[in-house]
């Protein structure tokens, strides 16, 4: 099952560079990969078959754990459950789950993947990240600029 899984992941991530969403797609080993998608920097997502994870670690840098952007944050990433929001921008709490993880100042963000969805998993964590980024844009463009370079404007 395992290896099943991780073909599932692999075949979607692929699928988002083959669509050039993401840039410089790698597979490290068969359950850590890399890209270049939203900052001009590498991302990696890892899968934990194990534990039915899928993470990208160090997402955030510079992120002070007792600090109002990380409670923002985290109720960001909570809020990702609400049933209000659109069914294209929600998790279902049944499939999967998301949490972040601070350590040190450094933000990764996980999703829990329920009842083998790792298509749907991936296709909500990279949803997840996307409207992440998007959150910080409007709401700490100053953080973005200091840890990424991103332009204020």
């Amino acid at each position: 099952m395992a290896t099943r899984a991780l073909q599932v992941v692999k075949g979607a991530l692929q699928g988002y560079a083959d669509r050039g969403v993401f840039r410089g797609f790698s597979e490290v080993n068969a359950s850590r990969f890399r890209f270049v998608w939203l900052i001009n920097q590498q991302m990696e997502l890892s899968v934990d078959t194990t534990k039915h994870v899928l993470r990208f670690s160090r997402l955030l840098a510079g992120v002070p754990a007792g600090s109002a952007l990380y409670a923002d944050l985290k109720k960001f990433i909570h809020d990702r459950h609400d049933r209000r929001l659109p069914a294209h921008r929600r998790v279902d709490s049944k499939r999967a789950g998301v949490s972040c993880a601070n350590r040190g100042g450094v933000v990764s963000v996980s999703l829990e993947v329920k009842n083998n969805q790792y298509a749907y998993g991936v296709n909500r964590i990279v949803n997840l990240v996307h409207e992440l980024f998007q959150h910080l844009r409007l709401s700490y463009p100053d953080y973005l600029a200091e840890n990424f370079d991103v332009p204020q404007e």
